[in-house]
């Protein structure tokens, strides 16, 4: 009687403990629902998902309310699985923000309904609609922000193409809306990009781009560059006195951001010395700055790559016929030469540049570089000579010897600088009496600030070392639809200007973000065997090619000599000679058969490690767990036993 009931009781009891335990559970998940909200432990490599220093900079110094409307469509995460997951990060990246904003961000989440109010809000934000039915109905996944003057700031379509740059996406725009004011750009330079009616020159197709988006003004250098300047563009520097150095110089040692276009050969300003008479250009540099500041520019090389080269056509030969060849000194920048995990480039194809240079730093120069475009491994160095006047791309191609590295053609530059002019301002005793008559006139004078030898804060810089990268003909195209003049572009040269001026007009706390990297984890494992694929498989077909080759020259050397006529071209074979072709194609077709042999071997190493990785991601690792869970109930049980015959003894 007393056993069965202490069976009761201990039953009455585990009945009671799993009740307990399931309420536990419970309260304790809503618990820290609460109390944890926000809270994250980022475990991934390169802390993809924890928002970066310069973020929360630009979230505390918020002083005025913000708010965030976030337009999802839930037809569209029903049509377009794929989305859940984005959508999710987006959202709780929102989320997040809000909550570092010390209330400054508000978030709206807004489920437009096909023809309801919320969708015509979205519209009216300009928001991007995606078709999901026939019918018509449209799905939304997009961004909108206002500021406390109704100043807006649109992400009209979250596309997965730019995940990795969500992050700088959203600061970018508070940051936009927290200062709505346009940036100013001001520029510098020798070329004539901007409009001149009196030389009847029209502004380049750079120029006009930059107006559309920035504050843009001509900066002469007959005074300091001014404060209210955001960017300062300094292109083909060319006739520069001390003075005018000093004054750059100066305001990059003030935390000034600069973007600087150098160039061994402008291609541009030479066609329009042609219309003048004038000698080609001979380059442009800033040789004092450039040296004080621990940066590296020849402007008598010129960088060629092999790779990179364009086709052009260069003059006729001996008997006539047109040359078409590579022109190591034009290149196209394109896949791995543009830096993929900079904002700037993230999203370009591709960019044309025209005998560019190439930038390098001095040994122990305390500087920081960051390649934004960079020439393949298959480069050389080219004398700038050889391309300023009467260039022979085929000869320059027949000399090509590689040397074997990468060269820098633009790059992001930071760190603390020395003043080229450690001494103080230049003497320029001209400057000084214009100046002193013109305060006397009563005019308009810039202040001169006091002298700095070193850069106050770590400066930001953009150098490219070309300037034919900016020039109409390299980049855009002009057509005539029905008499009126569209351009179309014929690469991102634009864009990467664009982009390089918007990210450096940010503050220093948007120019440090880059990209969040991606989600996806690859297979390096796999890659390697598919590369290892493709390089047998082209090593192959390559071989296969150098035989095909060598056939067609001995078959050149078969033909027979002309009909007794003189009039027929017939080729006539002998037997040993057609056998001879025969023998080549049963090798032919043998060495494709063996291509294909070679193809499906390694294809299946790819699919065998594959199949490893699937049983062990979908096999083992739950067998791992079942066998756990059992172990574990039978050490249980065996203690409840020990325990039972404990009690009875």
């Amino acid at each position: 009687m007393i056993s069965r009931l202490q069976s009761v009781e201990r039953r009455t009891l585990s009945i009671g403990s799993l009740v307990l335990a399931a309420v536990f559970f419970l309260a304790l998940n809503v618990l820290s629902g609460q109390v944890f909200r926000g809270a994250q432990l980022d475990l991934t490599e390169g802390r993809i998902y924890t928002l970066s220093d310069g973020t929360r900079q630009i979230l505390r110094s918020l002083k005025e309310p913000l708010t965030l409307r976030f337009f999802l469509s839930r037809e569209l995460l029903e049509q377009s699985p794929s989305f859940k997951h984005y959508a999710k990060s987006v959202q709780e990246l929102l989320e997040r923000y809000a909550a570092l904003s010390n209330a400054n961000l508000k978030l709206e989440i807004i489920q437009p309904e096909p023809f309801s109010p919320e969708e015509d809000r979205a519209v009216g934000f300009g928001l991007q609609g995606v078709p999901l039915t026939q019918a018509g109905n449209l799905g939304y996944f997009g961004l909108a922000a206002t500021n406390t003057t109704d100043d807006l700031g649109v992400i009209p379509f979250f596309s997965r193409a730019r995940e990795r740059f969500l992050e700088y996406d959203l600061s970018r725009l508070i940051q936009n809306l927290a200062n709505p004011k346009k940036k100013k750009i001001g520029f510098n330079t020798s070329l004539p990009i901007d409009a001149d009616p009196i030389r009847r020159y029209r502004p380049w197709q750079i120029i006009k781009q930059m107006r559309e988006f920035f504050d843009v003004e001509r900066v002469t250098l007959e005074d300091p560059v001014p404060d209210d300047i955001d960017v300062l563009l300094v292109i083909h520097p060319r006739d520069m006195d001390d003075t005018d150095r000093y004054y750059i110089d100066q305001y990059v040692m003030r935390g000034g951001k600069t973007m600087i276009f150098v160039d061994p050969f402008s291609e541009e300003a030479t066609r329009g010395n042609a219309m003048q008479r004038q000698p080609p250009d001979t380059g442009s540099s800033l040789d004092k700055l450039f040296n004080a500041w621990g940066i590296l520019f020849d402007k008598n090389k010129v960088l060629g790559d092999r790779i990179a080269a364009q086709r052009v056509s260069a003059g006729k030969d001996a008997l006539g016929r047109p040359v078409i060849t590579d022109y190591l000194a034009w290149m196209t920048m394109s896949g791995e030469r543009l830096a993929r995990n900079d904002v700037i480039l993230g999203e370009l194809e591709q960019i044309n540049l025209a005998t560019a240079g190439f930038i390098e730093t001095e040994e122990g120069a305390n500087l920081k570089v960051e390649p934004l475009i960079t020439s393949s491994k298959e480069s050389m160095v080219i004398d700038a000579e050889k391309v300023r006047k009467d260039p022979n791309p085929a000869r320059l191609l027949k000399d090509f010897k590689s040397a074997d590295r990468n060269f820098i053609v633009a790059a992001r530059i930071s760190g603390r600088l020395k003043s080229a002019f450690p001494k103080g301002p230049p003497k320029d005793e001209t400057r000084d009496e214009i100046r002193k008559s013109r305060l006397e006139k009563g005019e308009e004078v810039a202040e001169l600030k006091p002298h700095l030898a070193e850069s106050a804060k770590p400066a930001n810089l953009i150098v490219v070392a070309d300037t034919d990268i900016l020039a109409d003909s390299f980049w855009v195209q002009e057509r005539d639809f029905f008499g009126q003049k569209i351009i179309i572009p014929t690469a991102n040269n634009g864009d990467f200007v664009i982009n390089a001026l918007d990210n450096l007009a940010g503050s220093s706390e948007l120019i440090s973000l880059r990209s969040r990297g991606v989600t996806a984890r690859p297979f390096h494992v796999v890659e390697a065997i598919a590369r290892e694929a493709e390089l047998r498989y082209r090593s192959k077909e390559q071989a296969l090619l150098e035989k095909l080759k060598e056939v067609e020259g001995k078959l050149k050397g078969l033909q027979t000599k002309e009909t007794p006529e003189g009039k027929g071209q017939n080729v006539i074979l002998s037997s040993e000679q057609k056998a001879a072709i025969e023998k080549f194609r049963v090798e032919s077709i043998k060495t494709r058969q063996e291509l294909r042999a070679v193809q499906r071997a390694l294809r299946s190493d790819i699919d065998r490690l594959e199949a490893r990785l699937k049983v062990i991601n979908i096999g083992l690792i739950p067998v791992v767990v079942v066998v756990f869970a059992v172990g574990l109930g039978l050490v249980r049980r065996r203690a409840a036993r020990r325990y039972r015959v404990a009690q009875t003894s």
